[in-house]
């Protein structure tokens, strides 16, 4: 008889293929529909005031073209609180200016804004009133001897100074722009003079000039803790990019409560971190709606704003050219120097306008 015997345990592995199975999900999208977009002012300061008009939204992939985005068939008028108004023409795509040099903002006056578009809907703005602002006492220099590569050089930090008017709720913004020198490695040239130049820093021709520059953050304040009291704002970092004068303008607004509110919005979006999960920001609602809905808002902001205007130059004294060299040598670039950095000026030609302006020695 034979027998079976089992000498050792004898496994059986059982394989499962499992079929797995995929469910598409339609994961909701955030769609936004074009939506109006108004940009604009009027100050205190001599016109033209400028009012910028688009629309934001989704579009697909045929509708982007400037005709699309920008709104360029609309009549835009600006209105004061007796009637009279100023009509506004296009001068570039989506930007209209005010045709009417009388037509200047008051202190104490109201303001609006008419827009009537081409599909028949006409957009109207609640009335601003032009506040008060207080002037600019003075201007302060800092400098910053940090340099962030392949970014900025070393830089001037200015700040304002002025006084909060007293037994009132103030609001402020500040915006800031002007020129400052740059430096190519230039064009070669026959220097006159004995001995010859050899210095391949100075032997070159068109190679300095003033570029303009631009403070694009919003910078707004309210007086609620410093009511009364002196204000010291940063309002401008201005890059030293090698040899030569900071032309710096300064504009110190006042704004409604309805102006700072809105741009606080502004910010606090702009700024927000988070994950895509995050709950939608709210839109950026400002005084601006369809005449024949209330309910349909336009994106954007038009405000009225008293203004004083600081025109600074500061001519720094105490660099030394090695120094610069260290420092701003990796943003100095060939060619010529108007030609190589955008919105410059030619040559050495100074900016107009600054005739009158604070000279501030740095030294």
């Amino acid at each position: 008889m034979y027998n079976h015997r089992l000498t050792g345990t004898l496994f059986i592995v059982l394989i499962f293929s499992a079929c797995g199975c995929i469910k598409e999900i339609a994961a909701p999208i955030r769609h936004s529909t074009p939506t109006l977009v108004v940009e604009g002012s009027i100050t205190t300061e001599h016109p033209p005031y400028t009012i910028q008009l688009s629309y934001s939204g989704s579009f697909t992939s045929s509708d982007i073209n400037l005709n699309q985005i920008f709104v360029d068939d609309a009549a835009v008028v600006i209105h004061d609180q007796n009637g009279d108004s100023t009509v506004c023409n296009r001068t570039y795509p989506g930007t209209y200016q005010s045709a009417d040099s009388n037509f200047v903002g008051k202190v104490g006056h109201s303001y609006s804004i008419t827009i009537h578009l081409a599909n028949g809907k006409t957009f109207v703005s609640k009335p601003e009133t032009i506040l008060p602002v207080s002037p600019v006492d003075s201007v302060s220099l800092v400098y910053d001897s940090s340099t962030i590569y392949d970014v900025r050089p070393n830089q001037f930090l200015v700040s304002v100074h002025t006084h909060d008017a007293v037994d009132s709720q103030n609001y402020y913004r500040w915006t800031a722009s002007g020129y400052v020198a740059r430096k190519s490695w230039g064009l070669p040239c026959n220097p006159f003079g004995s001995p010859p130049c050899t210095d391949p820093y100075m032997c070159k021709c068109y190679a300095l000039c003033e570029q303009y520059v631009e403070n694009n953050q919003i910078n707004v304040l309210s007086d609620k803790l410093v009511n009364g009291r002196e204000i010291i704002r940063d309002v401008f970092h201005s890059p030293i990019y090698w040899f030569g004068k900071h032309f710096l303008e300064i504009k110190q607004y006042s704004l409604t409560s309805d102006a700072y509110y809105f741009w606080q919005q502004y910010i606090a979006q702009t700024t927000r971190t988070g994950s895509i999960l995050d709950p939608l920001p709210a839109s950026l609602l400002g005084n601006i709606y369809n005449q024949a809905d209330s309910n349909d808002v336009a994106l954007g902001l038009f405000a009225a704003s008293d203004v004083f205007v600081k025109k600074v130059i500061i001519i720094p004294y105490s660099y030394q050219e090695y120094w610069l060299r260290s420092t701003a040598e990796e943003f100095i670039k060939p060619g010529d120097c108007h030609a190589t950095y955008p919105n410059s000026l030619p040559d050495l030609a100074e900016p107009s306008g600054w005739e009158n302006a604070e000279v501030i020695e740095f030294r």
